[in-house]
Protein backbone atom coordinates (compact mmCIF):
# COMPACT_ATOMS: atom_id res chain seq x y z
CA UNK A 1 0.00 0.00 0.00
CA UNK A 2 2.89 2.24 -0.29
CA UNK A 3 2.82 3.34 3.28
CA UNK A 4 -0.92 4.71 2.51
CA UNK A 5 0.25 7.40 -0.07
CA UNK A 6 -2.10 6.39 -2.67
CA UNK A 7 -4.81 7.56 -0.29
CA UNK A 8 -3.92 11.17 -1.55
CA UNK A 9 -3.84 10.76 -4.98
CA UNK A 10 -7.31 10.68 -7.22
CA UNK A 11 -7.17 10.19 -10.69
CA UNK A 12 -8.79 13.22 -12.88
CA UNK A 13 -9.18 11.26 -16.46
CA UNK A 14 -6.32 11.03 -19.34
CA UNK A 15 -3.07 12.00 -17.60
CA UNK A 16 -4.64 14.01 -15.12
CA UNK A 17 -4.01 13.84 -11.23
CA UNK A 18 -4.46 15.57 -7.78
CA UNK A 19 -2.23 14.79 -4.98
CA UNK A 20 -2.91 16.03 -1.48
CA UNK A 21 0.47 15.32 0.72
CA UNK A 22 2.51 17.59 2.94
CA UNK A 23 -1.05 20.36 3.82
CA UNK A 24 -0.46 20.99 -0.56
CA UNK A 25 -2.73 20.01 -3.36
CA UNK A 26 -1.30 19.26 -6.54
CA UNK A 27 -2.46 18.71 -9.84
CA UNK A 28 -0.62 17.16 -12.92
CA UNK A 29 -1.80 17.51 -16.29
CA UNK A 30 -5.12 18.35 -15.04
CA UNK A 31 -7.58 18.02 -18.79
CA UNK A 32 -11.44 17.68 -19.08
CA UNK A 33 -11.81 18.14 -15.58
CA UNK A 34 -14.75 18.97 -13.19
CA UNK A 35 -12.40 21.35 -10.43
CA UNK A 36 -11.55 21.11 -7.50
CA UNK A 37 -9.66 21.83 -4.56
CA UNK A 38 -7.27 25.20 -5.32
CA UNK A 39 -3.87 24.52 -6.44
CA UNK A 40 -1.07 25.43 -4.68
CA UNK A 41 1.43 23.21 -7.34
CA UNK A 42 0.04 22.52 -10.70
CA UNK A 43 3.03 20.44 -12.46
CA UNK A 44 2.55 20.24 -16.18
CA UNK A 45 4.60 18.03 -18.37
CA UNK A 46 4.56 18.87 -21.90
CA UNK A 47 2.67 21.93 -24.49
CA UNK A 48 0.39 19.15 -25.66
CA UNK A 49 -3.01 20.41 -25.35
CA UNK A 50 -4.14 17.75 -23.52
CA UNK A 51 -1.55 18.10 -20.70
CA UNK A 52 -1.50 22.04 -20.72
CA UNK A 53 -5.21 22.83 -20.90
CA UNK A 54 -5.08 26.81 -19.44
CA UNK A 55 -9.23 25.85 -19.52
CA UNK A 56 -8.16 23.25 -16.70
CA UNK A 57 -5.40 25.00 -15.21
CA UNK A 58 -7.90 28.20 -15.16
CA UNK A 59 -10.42 26.03 -12.75
CA UNK A 60 -7.85 24.94 -10.44
CA UNK A 61 -6.07 28.27 -9.63
CA UNK A 62 -5.55 29.74 -6.53
CA UNK A 63 -4.53 32.94 -5.04
CA UNK A 64 -0.71 31.75 -4.50
CA UNK A 65 -0.96 28.57 -6.86
CA UNK A 66 2.86 27.58 -8.12
CA UNK A 67 3.29 26.49 -11.79
CA UNK A 68 6.28 24.47 -12.61
CA UNK A 69 6.45 23.35 -16.28
CA UNK A 70 9.06 23.02 -18.93
CA UNK A 71 10.04 26.19 -20.91
CA UNK A 72 7.53 25.64 -23.85
CA UNK A 73 4.92 25.93 -21.10
CA UNK A 74 6.25 27.97 -18.86
CA UNK A 75 6.42 31.02 -21.48
CA UNK A 76 2.64 30.86 -21.84
CA UNK A 77 2.06 31.16 -18.65
CA UNK A 78 1.26 34.34 -16.58
CA UNK A 79 1.82 34.88 -12.87
CA UNK A 80 3.81 32.35 -10.50
CA UNK A 81 5.38 30.28 -12.81
CA UNK A 82 8.56 28.02 -12.88
CA UNK A 83 10.38 26.57 -15.22
CA UNK A 84 12.10 23.23 -15.64
CA UNK A 85 14.31 21.32 -17.30
CA UNK A 86 14.96 17.27 -17.10
CA UNK A 87 17.29 17.02 -14.17
CA UNK A 88 16.00 20.28 -12.26
CA UNK A 89 14.39 19.94 -8.94
CA UNK A 90 12.15 22.87 -7.09
CA UNK A 91 10.88 22.70 -3.64
CA UNK A 92 7.90 23.53 -2.17
CA UNK A 93 7.22 23.95 1.19
CA UNK A 94 8.98 20.06 2.31
CA UNK A 95 7.31 18.75 -1.16
CA UNK A 96 10.48 18.25 -3.56
CA UNK A 97 9.67 17.75 -7.12
CA UNK A 98 12.53 16.31 -9.73
CA UNK A 99 12.06 16.69 -13.57
CA UNK A 100 12.78 13.56 -15.49
CA UNK A 101 12.79 13.23 -19.33
CA UNK A 102 10.44 12.24 -21.28
CA UNK A 103 10.07 11.09 -24.67
CA UNK A 104 9.62 9.17 -27.57
CA UNK A 105 11.88 6.48 -28.77
CA UNK A 106 9.45 4.86 -32.14
CA UNK A 107 5.89 6.68 -32.10
CA UNK A 108 6.18 9.55 -34.91
CA UNK A 109 3.60 10.94 -36.83
CA UNK A 110 2.64 10.15 -41.09
CA UNK A 111 6.12 11.75 -41.70
CA UNK A 112 8.52 10.07 -39.78
CA UNK A 113 8.60 12.52 -36.98
CA UNK A 114 8.66 11.62 -33.40
CA UNK A 115 5.59 12.79 -31.55
CA UNK A 116 7.53 13.87 -28.07
CA UNK A 117 11.15 14.43 -29.37
CA UNK A 118 14.16 13.65 -27.20
CA UNK A 119 15.09 17.97 -27.58
CA UNK A 120 11.30 19.18 -26.73
CA UNK A 121 11.87 19.52 -23.28
CA UNK A 122 9.21 17.40 -21.81
CA UNK A 123 8.87 15.80 -18.83
CA UNK A 124 7.99 13.84 -15.52
CA UNK A 125 8.27 14.42 -12.35
CA UNK A 126 9.41 12.59 -9.36
CA UNK A 127 7.49 13.83 -6.32
CA UNK A 128 9.21 12.78 -3.21
CA UNK A 129 7.15 13.13 -0.09
CA UNK A 130 9.10 13.24 2.88
CA UNK A 131 11.20 9.82 1.38
CA UNK A 132 8.60 8.64 -0.52
CA UNK A 133 8.24 9.05 -4.43
CA UNK A 134 5.38 9.89 -6.64
CA UNK A 135 6.43 9.37 -10.36
CA UNK A 136 4.23 10.61 -13.15
CA UNK A 137 6.40 9.45 -16.41
CA UNK A 138 4.54 12.14 -18.83
CA UNK A 139 4.07 11.10 -22.21
CA UNK A 140 6.92 8.52 -23.04
CA UNK A 141 8.51 5.44 -24.22
CA UNK A 142 10.87 3.10 -22.10
CA UNK A 143 13.89 5.48 -21.98
CA UNK A 144 17.01 5.07 -20.00
CA UNK A 145 16.21 8.38 -17.51
CA UNK A 146 13.09 6.77 -16.27
CA UNK A 147 15.88 4.91 -14.06
CA UNK A 148 15.94 8.07 -11.99
CA UNK A 149 12.16 6.87 -10.48
CA UNK A 150 13.32 3.25 -9.63
CA UNK A 151 12.21 2.08 -6.12
CA UNK A 152 8.93 4.84 -6.50
CA UNK A 153 6.37 3.81 -4.23
CA UNK A 154 3.69 4.42 -7.00
CA UNK A 155 4.40 4.88 -10.82
CA UNK A 156 2.33 6.77 -12.65
CA UNK A 157 2.40 5.37 -16.78
CA UNK A 158 0.17 6.26 -20.13
CA UNK A 159 -0.60 2.54 -21.59
CA UNK A 160 -2.32 3.52 -24.47
CA UNK A 161 0.21 3.50 -27.37
CA UNK A 162 0.19 5.99 -30.37
CA UNK A 163 1.85 8.40 -28.69
CA UNK A 164 2.93 6.56 -25.83
CA UNK A 165 4.03 3.24 -24.01
CA UNK A 166 1.81 0.58 -25.15
CA UNK A 167 1.07 -2.06 -22.43
CA UNK A 168 3.68 -4.25 -22.92
CA UNK A 169 6.38 -1.71 -22.69
CA UNK A 170 4.41 0.18 -19.88
CA UNK A 171 4.70 -2.98 -18.17
CA UNK A 172 8.49 -3.53 -19.20
CA UNK A 173 8.50 0.20 -17.60
CA UNK A 174 6.80 -0.95 -14.58
CA UNK A 175 9.52 -3.69 -14.11
CA UNK A 176 12.32 -1.56 -14.46
CA UNK A 177 11.26 0.86 -12.02
CA UNK A 178 9.86 -1.51 -9.57
CA UNK A 179 7.37 0.53 -7.68
CA UNK A 180 5.57 -0.59 -4.99
CA UNK A 181 1.86 0.19 -6.64
CA UNK A 182 1.77 0.95 -10.65
CA UNK A 183 -1.47 3.00 -11.94
CA UNK A 184 -1.96 2.70 -15.66
CA UNK A 185 -3.18 6.51 -17.16
CA UNK A 186 -3.42 8.13 -20.60
CA UNK A 187 -6.51 6.31 -21.94
CA UNK A 188 -9.99 6.53 -21.81
CA UNK A 189 -10.22 10.08 -23.65
CA UNK A 190 -8.37 10.67 -26.54
CA UNK A 191 -6.73 7.25 -27.38
CA UNK A 192 -6.69 3.97 -25.49
CA UNK A 193 -9.64 1.80 -23.70
CA UNK A 194 -9.35 -0.12 -20.97
CA UNK A 195 -8.70 -2.90 -22.33
CA UNK A 196 -5.26 -1.60 -22.57
CA UNK A 197 -5.02 -0.40 -18.65
CA UNK A 198 -6.08 -4.09 -18.27
CA UNK A 199 -3.67 -5.51 -20.67
CA UNK A 200 -0.90 -3.68 -19.16
CA UNK A 201 -2.20 -4.45 -15.40
CA UNK A 202 -1.79 -8.24 -16.41
CA UNK A 203 1.65 -8.31 -17.69
CA UNK A 204 3.08 -5.96 -14.83
CA UNK A 205 1.54 -7.89 -12.11
CA UNK A 206 3.52 -10.63 -13.43
CA UNK A 207 6.70 -8.77 -12.02
CA UNK A 208 6.06 -10.67 -8.04
CA UNK A 209 5.16 -7.80 -5.41
CA UNK A 210 3.94 -5.56 -8.25
CA UNK A 211 0.44 -4.25 -7.33
CA UNK A 212 -1.61 -2.24 -10.20
CA UNK A 213 -4.72 -0.37 -9.68
CA UNK A 214 -7.18 0.79 -12.51
CA UNK A 215 -9.37 3.57 -10.97
CA UNK A 216 -12.62 5.18 -12.48
CA UNK A 217 -12.36 8.96 -12.90
CA UNK A 218 -12.53 11.25 -10.05
CA UNK A 219 -11.80 7.32 -7.55
CA UNK A 220 -8.68 8.24 -5.28
CA UNK A 221 -6.57 5.35 -5.81
CA UNK A 222 -6.43 4.46 -2.54
CA UNK A 223 -10.35 3.76 -2.61
CA UNK A 224 -11.74 7.20 -1.32
CA UNK A 225 -13.81 9.53 -3.59
CA UNK A 226 -12.16 13.20 -4.14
Amino acid sequence: MAGGLEEKIVWLGHAGFSIRALGLTVYIDPYRTAGGPPADVILVTHDHYDHFSREDIERVLGDRTQVVAPATVAEQVRGPVVSIAPGESVEVGRLAVTAVAAYNTNKVDSNGNLYHPPDSGGVGYVLNVEGRKIYHSGDTDVIPEMDQAAGADVALLPVSGTYVMTPVEAAEAARRIAPALAVPMHWGTIVGSKADAEEFAKRASVAGSLEVRIPEVGEAIGGHTA
